[in-house]
């Protein structure tokens, strides 16, 4: 999403090794691209696990490519949090266009097209472009965000087991979203949703960033 900066601190670059030596042997034995998905609540570090992930990957020389799936929300941000306001009954996966999702992942895994288009969501404007991107051969791809668990083209899944309550400060410092009692009430929802989707990971990290399944 345009609009995200993301800074490393060496607890996810830990995590990163720490997946990538359960992973690393279907990734090198993989026939053609590998899918990644990372799972898990508001601001438990989704989208800096998949960037430790990928800079891991390429330092190894395995090409990685990102897909974030605040790009496939059916509304733009300000207007899918209106949407919200309306009715709680509008939280949860059909916000999101996961369909096309697991689509274009199957259109990586099948096709020798060097570039995908995709959404690529404006946070500040309110709006849904679109990207060009570049598919290198064999990627790994990465694909992050709270419901990528139901993603049915994945090879291997992970889920970052922190709830909102547990990020509450991660969130506050990442500012993206305002602190507010709807807001909480809104990551209530996701909590009750999500919760369940643990029992979809491969591999589910805890709280102090290390691994606990496998």
């Amino acid at each position: 999403m345009i609009g995200d900066v993301i800074k490393i601190k060496a607890k996810y670059l830990n995590s990163a090794r720490q997946v990538l030596n359960v992973l690393m042997s279907d990734i090198v034995n993989r026939k053609s691209h590998y899918s990644i998905s990372i799972a898990g609540e508001s601001g438990s570090g989704k989208s800096t696990l998949a960037i430790a992930l990928s800079k891991l990957l390429e330092s190894m020389e395995i090409p990685a490519i990102i897909l974030h799936m605040d790009d496939y929300f059916i509304l733009p941000p300000a207007s899918n949090h209106q949407n919200r306001m309306e009715s709680f009954e509008n939280v949860g996966p059909h916000e999101v266009r996961l369909d096309l999702l697991d689509q274009h992942l199957r259109d990586i895994g099948n096709s020798a097209t060097a570039q995908l288009k995709k959404p690529l969501s404006d946070y500040s404007n309110n709006i849904i472009l679109e990207e060009n991107i570049d598919i290198p051969e064999r990627a790994v791809v990465i694909v992050e965000g709270t419901y990528t668990s139901l993603l049915g083209e994945i090879n291997s899944r992970i889920f970052i087991d922190r709830d909102y309550k547990t990020t509450f400060e991660d969130r506050k410092k990442r500012a993206r979203d305002p602190i507010t009692p709807f807001i909480e009430q809104v990551l209530e929802i996701e909590h009750q949703i999500i919760k369940k989707h643990k029992a979809l990971a491969d591999v589910v990290i805890d709280a102090s960033f290390k691994i606990v399944k496998p």
